[in-house]
């Protein structure tokens, strides 16, 4: 990952991620966790994506389960997976490495309208209901207060009951947009 965030004030050496600092050490966000089924995993969050990880997310994502996609995402050919994260490369990423294997990815990106980013994220199939999505929702609901990000929102299969009960969780409201999908938001 690009641990840059291009503009940050006052942060320090060049190439420094910037990320204000939290009141108390506790404060701080996990970087490593252990997931519902005791796997041990890392977790960075950055802006951009370097090279590394960038193929890496090629390779989950050519090899994901056809079944976990909606609407179409994530792509399935090798050169439109290279052009969508092309698309979302500016955005804030999260990253979940088992191993050194990347099982899982989000991205937060600024929507249309400025005051909200939009959210989305994959999870490979056979680490999916284990808690990964919650870490990294938490994450970026931290991460987005930091940087005065007022609002997320995010789309939903209406049948995806795991990742409903997780959005309701943690404050997201959403209404029916038509086609079994609903659009939640988080007021931070």
């Amino acid at each position: 990952m690009d641990e840059t965030k291009p503009n940050a004030p006052n942060s320090g050496r060049a190439g420094e991620w910037y990320s204000p600092a939290p009141s108390r050490a506790s404060d701080r966000p996990p970087r490593s966790f252990l997931d519902a089924r005791g796997r041990y995993l890392q977790l960075s969050v950055g802006y951009g994506l370097s090279t590394e990880t960038y193929e890496a997310l090629v390779g989950m994502y050519d090899t994901f389960d056809p079944a976990d996609r909606v609407h179409g995402l994530p792509p399935l050919a090798t050169d439109t997976i290279r052009d969508w994260l092309d698309n979302l490369r500016p955005g804030i990423h999260a990253v979940a490495r088992h191993d050194g294997r990347v099982v899982g990815h989000a991205v937060l990106m600024e929507a249309s309208d400025e005051e909200v980013h939009e959210l989305a994220i994959f999870v490979r199939g056979s680490y999916q209901h284990a808690r990964i999505g919650t870490r990294i929702l938490e994450r970026f609901c931290w991460e987005a207060d930091r940087y005065g990000i007022p609002a997320i929102t995010l789309f939903v299969q209406s049948d995806n009951r795991p990742a409903l009960n997780l959005y309701r969780s943690m404050g997201f409201e959403g209404e029916y947009v038509g086609h079994g999908e609903l659009e939640m938001r988080l007021d931070l």
